[in-house]
């Protein structure tokens, strides 16, 4: 029964330690791909919800982690890797702003 509790605290501390990278490697790649400058706040909520803030004033609110590779994806294919300044996702769209300055709405 201890071996049991002694492996259940172990694993815990194991997820908790690659959720927590996780989320670091999710931080530095909004940071470099996406606001092409420095990232001042990321954060998950409980809900699962991330939000950025970049330190030239970019925001975005993503429904979840994984809108980060689709983000990633939009960065390098429309905007030319220049970075995000908007970035919104509906149940049909992402709409997004490029920082050149160019608004775009493409289909999920």
């Amino acid at each position: 029964m201890i071996r049991f509790g002694l492996f259940a605290v172990i694993s815990a501390l194991i997820l908790a330690a690659c959720s927590n990278s996780e989320q670091q490697d999710n931080f530095r790649e909004a940071s470099f791909e996406l606001c092409n400058t420095e990232v001042d706040i990321y954060s998950v909520s409980d809900d699962g919800r991330v939000r950025i803030l970049c330190s030239d004033g970019s925001k975005f609110a993503l429904t979840t982690e994984n809108t980060l590779a689709t983000m990633r994806d939009i960065n390098i294919d429309y905007c030319d890797g220049e970075g995000l300044g908007k970035f919104n996702e509906s149940s049909k769209y992402y709409s997004f702003k490029c920082k050149s300055g160019t608004l775009l709405s493409i289909a999920k």
